[in-house]
């Protein structure tokens, strides 16, 4: 395994003055697609979609027209993109779930430490830095929320415009001649497909398309950025996708359960005029994790990256040559059955010709004459499969354990972001059962009406997801993730005791769970029961004593009954966590104030919209609280700065407060 390896950091160090001085003045720009087929871009042969920007990348660069993502999720397809690992190796197994380990050398590390200026301009919650790949970067620009006061009803991603505008602004600000790397993640093709106007009445038929062509302009507008800035003659330009999409292919309507070439081949372009050369179609078997190997190799830094190859001989081979790839594999996973679902987890390994998939039914293709893996060859021809799978146990043994990470609890608010994403997501993993016999492909029309159910979520259609997930429940009652789910609809459509029999019944299968205990917890501080909140709130705590949002609504339920210091200590214990929470501080800030500490109340206030200056009621409750000491001037500031950004929000009776304060204080 290969780590966070910073021994050629030691004469630059020991040259002092020199560690600041880049080694390249070629600028390197990383833009990563999310679940985009490679058979969605016409330069590789698709009539579904015209993608004329992508296409003229391909024709002044190289296309790698077989390359292969190691896993069908966000998440830790990133992490290899960025590390040139593979899952087993650098610990990222799923989303919401994982964070990449400090240890685990990056791309914007490298780059960092050779004098780069480094920045990420993010596209979806998924990749929120709390899952460690802003490591490297100086900016990391993951916002993609626009009003923190409703944080449920938050938007979980921001579309590819939005993404070009935040890379706009960075660039308005930068200065200096030294290089800079900058990661532009696009992921407008992801589920649900819903692309704007004109895209969408250009592909009535097929939505993703859509999505497709409108991320396709979008690139094109980056790559216009960069010419207008005069930058593009000196950049490295790379396009990558993180995975593919079913699409309805072996059943799989989006991604993340199989391990089939539809989920896991991906477009890679590479363009650099007078350094890469042009119009290069490379159909060699390659990864994705051979990406960042390849971009350091053509910018002259030397440091090896990752479990990845450079492909720097491959593009520059005789172009007279046939493909080889006689030595190249490309090895796959997808462990959400298993972590997920309570299915068996799924590993692969592609050669050149072939492609083995372990399951409880083993899976072998003869790619060269069924590329799109229908034709299992297991009984036909049982001494190649043994041999591929032989190779893939010695590479699986090969894998070092990470000394993997976690990441923080996601907390429900955070949880309904990925779930507004049509995620199937959970903060807690099923009830495993190593070794399952259930091969997720057999369980596909199950995964499919689950999807459905995440889908009717997404949508805010609650009623209809309840219905499908009521249905997947009488067929598979011990689904933690469905009653999970099913609990929320319930509490969406404010039907708290049907919410609350779900959670029980979870309960009463021995589904152990910190969010079942915690979203009771919920349910009781809404009808007004801050005693028997705190009962569900403590085992919640007990089984998870890092779960931010348990502290914080215990705080709430103690301050609901009257216990004050122990709610701020609550409120504390949460911002020990987690910092920047703005709801604990909000709550912290409150119970000062009742307590009399007007001036620690003051600072927990001021810190609510140093946090989020887009916070309407923050800057409220501040004003409130500035008003109560006499601070005369600054408290009608800050009333007035509440009155510009709560236009057109629901907070009458907090408005008019306001406006008769100001009035007050100006008397």
């Amino acid at each position: 395994m290969r780590v966070r390896d910073l021994s050629f950091l030691l004469v630059t160090v020991i040259g002092g003055p020199a560690l600041a001085a880049a080694v390249s003045t070629t600028n390197l720009v990383l833009i990563t697609i999310d679940t985009l087929r490679a058979d969605y871009l016409s330069c590789n042969g698709s009539s579904k979609v015209k993608t004329p920007r992508l296409d003229r990348l391909a024709r002044e660069g190289v296309n790698f027209t077989r390359a292969r993502s190691p896993v069908p999720l966000t998440l830790p397809a990133h992490a290899s993109i960025l590390t040139g690992n593979y899952p087993p190796t650098h610990g990222v197994r799923d989303n919401g779930t994982y964070r990449l380990p400090e240890q685990q050398l990056s791309l914007a590390e490298v780059l960092e430490a050779r004098g780069y200026r480094t920045a990420a301009f993010i596209g979806s919650f998924v990749l929120d830095r709390r899952y460690g790949l802003a490591q490297g970067f100086d900016v990391y620009d993951d916002r993609v929320w626009s009003d923190v006061d409703e944080l449920e009803t938050l938007e979980a991603e921001r579309p590819a415009g939005e993404v070009l505008a935040a890379l706009r602004r960075w660039f308005d600000k930068l200065e200096g001649e030294r290089p800079f790397f900058a990661w532009i993640h696009l992921y407008d093709p992801h589920a649900p497909y819903e692309p704007p106007q004109p895209y969408r009445s250009r592909y009535p038929r097929d939505p993703y398309a859509g999505e497709v062509a409108y991320t396709d302009a979008v690139v094109g507008k980056i790559v216009d950025e960069l010419q207008i800035r005069g930058h593009l003659s000196a950049t490295l330009l790379a396009v990558v996708g993180d995975h593919g999409e079913g699409l309805g292919e072996h059943g799989e309507l989006t991604h993340a359960v199989l391990i089939y070439n539809s989920t896991l081949h991906v477009p890679m372009l590479l363009r650099a005029p007078e350094l890469v050369p042009a119009g290069r179609v490379i159909p060699d078997l390659v990864r994705t994790i051979d990406l960042a190997p390849t971009l350091l190799d053509y910018l002259g830094i030397s440091p090896v990256l990752g479990e990845g190859v450079s492909l720097r001989s491959l593009i520059e081979r005789d172009m007279r040559a046939k493909p080889s790839g006689d030595g190249m594999v490309a090895y796959s996973e997808s462990l959400y059955p298993q972590l997920k679902l309570g299915w068996s987890a799924l590993h692969g390994l592609e050669t050149r010709d072939h492609r083995v998939i372990v399951a409880p039914r083993p899976e072998l293709y003869d790619l060269r004459v069924d590329p799109g893996e229908t034709d299992n060859r297991l009984a036909a021809e049982p001494g190649v499969y043994q041999r591929i799978k032989r190779q893939l146990v010695e590479l699986l043994q090969g894998f070092e354990e990470p000394s993997g990470e976690t990441a923080p609890p996601l907390d429900p608010d955070e949880l309904d972001m990925l779930r507004s994403l049509g995620y199937l997501s959970g903060s807690e993993t099923a009830t495993q059962r190593a070794g399952s016999s259930i091969d997720p492909k057999d369980r596909l029309d199950l995964w499919n009406r689950l999807h459905l159910a995440v889908a009717q979520f997404a949508a805010a259609d609650y009623r209809a997801a309840a219905d499908t997930l009521t249905a997947v429940l009488a067929e598979e009652p011990g689904m933690l993730i469905a009653y999970d789910y099913l609990g929320t609809c319930y509490q969406k459509l404010s039907q708290l005791d049907l919410a609350e029999l779900t959670y029980r019944q979870a309960l009463g299968r021995g589904l152990k769970s910190t969010r079942l205990h915690h979203q009771l917890g919920r349910i009781y501080l809404k009808r007004g029961d801050p005693a028997a909140a705190e009962s569900e709130l403590r085992i919640a705590l007990e089984l998870d004593p890092r779960r931010v949002a348990a502290h914080y609504d215990l705080g709430q339920s103690l301050r609901a009954a009257g216990d004050l210091p122990a709610a701020a200590e609550e409120y504390r214990a949460a911002l020990a966590i987690n910092a920047d929470y703005l709801w604990a501080w909000s709550g912290l800030g409150m119970t000062l104030a009742a307590m009399k500490q007007e001036d620690e109340a003051l600072a927990a206030f001021r810190r609510v919209v140093e946090i989020d200056p887009s916070a309407a009621l923050g800057y409220f409750n501040l004003g409130v609280q500035l008003e109560r000491m006499g601070i005369r001037e600054e408290a009608m500031a800050t009333y007035r700065r509440f009155l510009e950004l709560s236009e057109g929000q629901e907070l009458d009776a907090q408005r008019q407060q306001a406006e008769v304060a100001i009035e007050l204080l100006g008397q």
